[in-house]
């Protein structure tokens, strides 16, 4: 499997979304680039993570699983970000002002 991160975080946003057209707003990219890459994604299963009826994205039990391991790679990623930045001696973490 070739998947790419890119792809991995374009088809996260799909299924919050559930439409090409809103995903492609918020990732500010054309809607034939994003139905490109989601096509390229699908490609790398044998299992349908979509279905696409009337227009509208419906999201096959196989590909919630998908979407779930997804978001934990994401979710990895972004704490090796915040390891790089604590050691680099920026500040993080969250602020709470009461």
């Amino acid at each position: 499997m070739n998947y790419t991160l890119h792809q991995l975080a374009l088809f996260l946003k799909v299924i919050e979304t559930q439409s090409i057209t809103k995903t492609a707003e918020a990732m500010h990219l054309s809607q034939p680039a994003v139905s490109i890459q989601l096509k390229n994604f699908q490609k790398q299963f044998f299992i349908p993570l979509i279905e696409i009826i009337n227009k509208r994205v419906y999201i096959t039990e196989f590909g919630h699983e998908i979407a779930q391991s997804a978001q934990n790679i994401i979710n990895e990623l972004k704490s090796i970000d915040d390891r790089l930045v604590k050691y680099n001696g920026s500040l993080t973490g969250t602020l709470k002002i009461a």
